[in-house]
């Protein structure tokens, strides 16, 4: 069971950062320089290698390029990693970029111990390093080097061959996982198009997307919630009974960000554990979630107080049109 320690003990604050949510030196406070770090947004990799027959595969933010003449790249292992006697063995790897519709496949082979490859569509490359379908990029990669980095290794290896697909990119930042949408703000806009009468469907949607997403974080915030603490509760409610694996899952979230969540929802008691370390929302739990939906719907029924019910009927449907229906989803089950 997660020990419960005082809030302020894992905020650590510094008078010099007004408005921070946690500041301080990364000694002795390595959570929360994890989760300063997890703002920097990246792409989601999986890195794979083979040899001798055994095939290693793990989950990986840390992707970067190096050069472009000669084609050099590089990522960032555990030094204790359980994969990587088989990437060092392994005189090759690549580097499968996924997809946005990818997450599950992330948290899969973010997981030790367990067959990463059961049920995944993959082939061997030109190198025999696995290539996993339905990715957006592709590298395949001679090692090269590895360099000593704290705590971790810095491989650096050659691409050899490689391969992009028109798919939308899975993106994580603060401990979840997301998706990259056009900042439509940035962009310069033409008076053509700022002057049409009936933008597109999807210029509208994404719009009314992040204003409701943005205001719909001010109301969690307001009761009390972080956004990752309140897609755990969203889903614990849906799914009682789940266990860390299933809910950080459900919750696109990772195992780091899922264990801050919960822990810091089990010190506010509104989130409970039983004898078999399953979760379960408290009274006190069902009454937040209760008062952050009051706030949510609130604020939905007063931008649509001046429609009517048919109107506000048919604008559902023209949104299930665009695949907005929700009631088809079934809600996740611990396997058995």
């Amino acid at each position: 069971m997660l020990a419960h320690r005082n809030l302020k003990e894992d905020r650590v604050t510094n008078s010099t950062k007004p408005g921070a949510l946690e500041s301080g030196a990364p000694q002795g406070n390595s959570d929360a320089f994890r989760r300063a770090l997890g703002h920097f947004a990246t792409g989601v990799t999986i890195i794979t290698a083979e040899s001798d027959g055994v095939l290693a595969g793990i989950t990986a933010n840390s992707f970067n390029s190096v050069s472009l003449d000669p084609p050099l790249v590089l990522w960032s292992v555990k030094k204790t990693s359980t994969s990587w006697p088989t990437f060092a063995a392994a005189k090759s790897f690549a580097i499968n970029v996924l997809a946005s519709d990818q997450a599950p496949l992330a948290s899969q082979f973010a997981k030790s111990g367990t067959d990463k490859f059961r049920d995944v569509d993959w082939k061997p490359g030109a190198t025999g390093a696995p290539l996993l379908g339905g990715v957006t990029a592709q590298f395949e990669c001679a090692r090269r080097v590895e360099y000593e980095g704290g705590d971790h290794l810095i491989v650096v290896g050659e691409v050899s061959y490689f391969a992009r697909y028109e798919r939308r990119p899975l993106v994580f930042t603060q401990g979840r996982f997301s998706l990259a949408i056009d900042n439509l703000d940035a962009a310069p806009t033409s008076a053509n198009l700022r002057d049409a009468p009936y933008p597109t469907f999807l210029t509208m949607l994404r719009r009314a997307f992040l204003q409701r997403a943005s205001e719909f974080r001010e109301e969690a915030h307001s009761v009390g919630f972080t956004m990752n603490e309140s897609r755990l509760m969203y889903h614990l409610e849906l799914s009682p009974g789940l266990q860390l694996e299933g809910l950080a899952r459900v919750s696109l979230l990772d195992l780091d960000a899922a264990r801050d969540g919960i822990a810091s929802l089990e010190r506010k008691e509104w989130i409970g554990r039983g004898s078999d370390g399953s979760l379960q929302l408290t009274v006190l739990g069902v009454e937040q979630n209760a008062k952050l939906a009051r706030l949510a719907h609130g604020a939905e029924a007063n931008k649509l107080m001046r429609f009517s019910a048919a109107e506000i009927s048919k604008a559902r449907e023209i949104i299930e049109a665009f695949g907005g229906r929700l009631d088809n989803v079934p809600a996740y089950r611990e396997p058995q």
